[in-house]
């Protein structure tokens, strides 16, 4: 589980690690760049439109990122209701998929360790892809939900809020082992295959 297998191996998992973590810098600046647009001054205010890892990384995920295979980083500070934010929101995980596009690319034409890193870390890029969009707070797919579900959607995720962490973690965990996550990572990973056929690759 996580990148403990690859710890044998130290420059893959270094690699690995490090494109992870900036996949994580990738999922902040989609959002961040279209709350911008949208007129959302909160993201550039607290330095989400730079590459400052200090502003976009978060202890705790990455310690996660390494144990589990999925981690978090700082949460974009976005306030924009009804459609806007369900696009700012759905932005995160559409960053991570972009990510997997792009690390797939890399490893085609990269040499050990690089090409091998590239691999793992686009396989972490589908699985977080596909775990942020569950609606689930605080992921994205729930945050996009309360920005146009209605008033019961609302309240669901809010009880949902209520157990915290440890609640997010149990119910990762669940999607995990029975197999959901699975599914959609690799009903994303088609996807990918099918952009990189159009590609001749």
């Amino acid at each position: 589980m996580g990148l403990f297998p690859y710890l044998n191996d130290p420059p893959v998992f270094l690699v690995a690690f490090a494109f992870a973590v900036f996949g994580l810098v990738i999922h902040n600046l989609f959002q961040a760049h279209l709350a911008d647009r949208y007129g959302d001054t909160a993201p550039r205010r607290y330095g989400f439109l730079s590459l400052d890892l200090r502003a976009h990384l978060e202890p705790l995920g990455l310690v996660l990122l390494v144990l589990l295979g999925f981690g978090w980083p700082r949460f974009v500070p976005t306030g924009l209701p009804g459609r806007k934010g369900a696009m700012v929101a759905l932005m995160g995980p559409l960053g991570f998929f972009v990510a997997a596009f792009l690390y797939g690319l890399l490893a085609r034409f990269l040499p050990y360790p690089f090409g091998e890193g590239l691999w793992v870390a686009q396989r972490l890029m589908l699985l977080h892809a596909a775990i942020y969009l569950f609606p689930v707070p605080p992921l994205d797919g729930a945050k996009a939900l309360y920005a146009v579900g209605g008033y019961e959607a609302r309240r669901f995720l809010d009880q949902v809020a209520s157990y915290g962490p440890l609640g997010f973690i149990l119910i990762f965990l669940v999607l995990s082992f029975t197999g959901v996550t699975g599914s959609v990572v690799r009903g994303l990973a088609g996807l990918l295959e099918t952009f990189y056929r159009a590609l001749g690759l």
